[in-house]
């Protein structure tokens, strides 16, 4: 069961699309296999999210480069989730420019 606050501030899209994320991260749902269904999960979440938020979560994992849909066979995980983030963007850019000693 896919628990989804419907009174917090953080959209339901948002909430469905960690919990997808956090999914495939642990490997609940492995690179190269389908995610549920919106059918299967709109039933996780006990019909309380509509096709659209689920469409939009997906959306947000499509954007992410996590999962890709295949038109009639549904959306597979393509990538684990990148859990790491750069102390410093600009530490080994390559594009930066050089400094004057």
């Amino acid at each position: 069961m896919i628990d989804i606050d419907r009174e917090s501030i953080t959209p339901m899209y948002v909430q469905l699309a960690s919990v997808l994320r956090e999914r495939i991260q642990r490997g609940e749902i492995p690179v190269g296999r389908r995610i549920p269904s919106h059918y299967e999960l709109e039933q996780e979440t006990g019909g309380v999210v509509s096709r659209r938020t689920i469409k939009s979560a997906i959306e947000v994992l499509q954007a992410e480069g996590i999962v890709r849909g295949v038109q009639g066979k549904g959306v597979f995980v393509i990538a684990k989730p990148d859990t790491t983030q750069p102390a410093d963007a600009s530490e080994g850019d390559e594009s930066a420019p050089a400094r004057d000693s």
